[in-house]
């Protein structure tokens, strides 16, 4: 019974962590590996689980954001193959040296970018609808600032860095979300809805990659394959859910949203600082 209560209690947290994630294009694997880092798993193992719980659930979000129309095929790629390099990199050196030095640049680095995003969400001007050559029902053309012009002069090799960025972050702390989707959204310019989606089908090859380098050092001897299961389970269940309810938030509010989980996460950098 015990072990059906922590079962059900662990895949619970795996449908609140892929809501937020599947919605807001982060959280699974900040919330997940900090959990299991609280409860005495070593980092390594951790980051193992949450990565390979994310090959289940980061397959059915990326699906079910395809399935909506919430992926960019053309940011897909670039996102996905340097994050299968920088994946590798980041898991291998997760097991060969510590990570409590990398903790605190990663997360100045996620504060400052949630503090980006919130700005931009409450000053800057956000794309049209018609601008991704989708029929405009929120406003009348020329309301908004069209930026689809700069959103496709962006080149594959700003897209690529900051996928392999996030996947060596993935590889160190388990959560990819919070560079990648928030990066995309400072270089593309283009509709939250976009880079949510398309960083969530990303995921699932980043995830792949960083939990097979990760058991290939660690072995498999202290792997809790049933928490790997339980949080998949819970995650799948509400994939769906999460990626209609990115499509049906505001463009404005998805991306203030998004910039203020950033700094709800990394707020605690700032005592830090001062300490």
């Amino acid at each position: 019974m015990t072990g059906l209560l922590v079962f059900l209690g662990v895949a619970g947290i795996g449908a609140v962590a892929q809501l937020v994630d599947g919605s807001l294009g982060m959280g699974f694997g900040v919330f997940s590996a900090s959990l299991m880092v609280a409860t005495g798993f070593a980092p390594a193992v951790a980051v193992a689980t949450v990565n390979a719980a994310k090959i289940i659930t980061g397959l059915a979000s990326g699906l079910s954001h395809w399935g909506l129309g919430n992926v960019r095929r053309d940011w897909l790629l670039p996102l996905a193959l340097s994050g299968v390099l920088g994946g590798f990199l980041g898991g291998y050196l997760l097991t060969s040296i510590s990570s409590q030095t990398a903790k605190p640049v990663v997360s100045v680095l996620l504060l400052v970018m949630g503090l980006l995003i919130v700005w931009r969400a409450l000053r800057w001007q956000v794309p049209c609808a018609e601008a991704q050559g989708e029929k405009c029902k929120q406003c009348p053309r020329g309301k908004w600032q069209l930026l689809a012009e700069n959103a496709r002069n962006n080149s594959k090799a700003k897209l690529g860095a900051l996928g392999f960025l996030a996947a060596l972050v993935n590889g160190f702390s388990g959560a990819y979300g919070p560079i990648a989707t928030s990066g995309v959204l400072l270089l593309e310019k283009g509709q939250p809805r976009h880079a949510i989606g398309t960083v969530n089908l990303a995921e699932f090859f980043v995830a792949v990659t960083v939990a097979v380098t990760i058991l290939l050092r660690i072995g498999l001897d202290q792997f809790p394959i049933g928490l790997v299961l339980a949080l998949a389970a819970g995650g799948i269940m509400v994939a769906p859910l999460a990626a209609y309810i990115c499509r049906g938030i505001s463009p404005k509010a998805l991306a203030f949203l998004v910039g203020s989980l950033l700094i709800a996460l990394n707020v605690r950098v700032v005592g830090w600082l001062l300490a």
